[in-house]
């Protein structure tokens, strides 16, 4: 495992595990977490996301499929001196139904299905790019939600998924190359917040 900066934080990476780009820094601005909050991110990679949520001072778990990543999120935390839970499992499957204030994903987001290795679980989204954000957003009851969508995907799909679902949101945008990226920031108005 070898160590990296992003954004001021020093971060754990190996092979098998997707490194911060353009789309962490992105989802990143739009976060906010008081002091105190529950999070849970789900897909921590690197725990880039997680780390700068418990610097906030929220009270983070982060989760991930890859056992190499989960082990990269552990051992991000400790470079950067905070304390946070990680879990390696499939989404919330690891997890008895509860709600948190700020539920945190950087799914993946690409229109693939592609499982040869840990690190295509980083990038392939399902059919439509959208499979795993919404089965997220379908598990997690929070207060807030912060997540991720490209328009490699079908952000039609999502936009009526959100808009069915009850959430509130505003986003922004970032255009790479032909990419439109899409950062997220929903309120579901369903879901009261209150923690673990």
């Amino acid at each position: 495992m070898r160590t990296f900066e992003f954004l001021g934080l020093k971060l754990c990476l190996n092979d098998e595990v997707y490194e911060p780009a353009e789309d962490t820094a992105l989802l990143m601005e739009l976060i906010q977490v008081r002091p105190g909050e529950s999070v849970l991110e789900v897909g921590s990679g690197t725990g880039v996301l997680g780390v700068r949520a418990a610097m906030l001072g929220g009270r983070v778990t982060m989760i991930d499929v890859n056992p190499q990543a989960a082990e990269a999120s552990l051992c991000s935390s400790r470079l950067n001196k905070v304390d946070v839970n990680v879990l390696n499992c499939d989404l919330l499957t690891c997890l008895r139904k509860f709600k948190v204030d700020v539920g945190i994903f950087n799914p993946p987001y690409l229109p693939f299905e592609e499982y040869t290795t840990w690190l295509h679980y980083s990038w392939s989204g399902g059919k439509t790019g959208n499979n795993v954000l919404i089965k997220f957003l379908q598990s997690l009851r929070a207060g807030r939600y912060y997540f991720l969508a490209s328009s490699l995907g079908d952000l039609d799909e999502l936009m009526t998924f959100l808009s069915k679902s009850g959430f509130a949101f505003r986003s922004k945008t970032k255009v790479i190359g032909f990419e439109e990226l899409v950062a997220f920031e929903g309120v579901d108005d369903k879901s009261s917040t209150g923690g673990t």
